[in-house]
C-alpha cells in the first residue's frame, strides 16, 4: 500500500521496434514504514482472534464475541466463532500512539480498502497480525500461512485455563522447523485456577526452550480474557 507513481513516456526512436513504452516507478515518500508481521498461532480456543481484534480495534472486548467479529470474515466463521481461514489485519503507530482500524473484517472490500488506506496514511509504522486458525481440520491452512506470508515473528496464543494442548505443540514445532522467532501470550488467567495457570507456565517454559533452543522470556500480562 505504499504511496506509488509511475510515469509512461514513449520509447526512445531508436527502440520504437522492440520497446512499448519507458515506466518510471516511485515511491513518493521519503520515509519507509515498517511493517512487522507477526503470525497468531495457538489451539483453538486460546483467543487468538479475539486479541487480534482488541488490539487492532482498540476497544475491549464485550465478553460476548465483538472483538473476534471484527477479525472474522465468513459467516460460518462469525456463526461458530473460530477462523478457518487466513486473515490479515493491521495496527499502526504514530509517534507511539496506535492507529486503529474499526471497520470489521467482514464489511465490503471497498469500505475496508479505505480503512486500511486511513490507518497506513496516519501512521509511521506499522504491525501486520496474520490470523492463523488453530482447529486440527485447517492445519494445512496454518502451514500455508506460516510459510507463504513469511512472518517476521510467530505469536502462541495459550489459554491459561486450557494448558498446553496437542495442536499448541504443533505449532510450535512448525514455527521453529522454519526458523520464525517465537513470543507467548497466556490468555484467560481471570478464569484459570492458580494452579493450573503455573502448570502451564512451566510446560510452556520447558516446550519452547526444547523446541526453539533458546530460552523464554516470560512476561505476565495480568489482563482481562483474551
Amino acid at each position: 500500500m505504499a504511496q506509488i507513481e509511475s510515469l509512461v513516456s514513449p520509447p526512445e526512436e531508436e527502440n520504437k521496434d522492440s520497446v512499448i513504452g519507458n515506466v518510471v516507478i516511485c515511491e513518493n515518500c521519503s520515509y519507509r514504514k515498517q511493517d512487522v508481521k507477526i503470525a497468531v498461532i495457538g489451539n483453538v480456543d486460546s483467543g487468538k482472534s479475539t486479541l487480534i481484534g482488541v488490539l487492532t480495534g482498540g476497544e475491549l472486548d464485550d465478553g460476548r464475541g465483538s472483538a473476534r467479529k471484527r477479525v472474522l470474515r465468513h459467516n460460518h466463521e462469525l456463526s461458530c466463532g473460530r477462523t478457518s481461514a487466513l486473515s490479515q489485519h493491521i495496527l499502526g503507530f504514530n509517534q507511539n500512539a496506535p492507529v486503529h482500524n474499526k471497520v470489521p473484517n467482514s464489511s465490503a472490500p471497498a469500505k475496508k480498502t479505505t480503512a486500511w488506506t486511513e490507518v497506513y496514511n496516519k501512521s509511521q509504522n506499522l504491525v501486520t497480525f496474520i490470523d492463523l486458525a488453530g482447529h486440527e481440520k485447517y492445519l494445512k491452512t496454518t502451514i500455508s500461512g506460516l510459510t507463504g506470508s513469511y512472518p517476521d515473528y510467530g505469536l502462541i496464543v495459550v489459554g491459561a485455563n486450557m494448558g498446553v494442548s496437542k495442536m499448541t505443540k504443533e505449532h510450535i514445532q512448525i514455527a521453529a522447523a522454519l526458523k520464525v522467532p517465537l513470543f507467548v501470550v497466556i490468555t484467560k488467567i481471570d478464569i484459570a485456577p492458580a494452579n493450573v495457570l503455573a502448570d502451564t507456565m512451566k510446560q510452556l517454559q520447558k516446550l519452547v526452550k526444547k523446541k526453539a533452543g533458546k530460552k523464554m522470556r516470560q512476561n505476565e500480562n495480568h489482563g482481562r480474557s483474551g
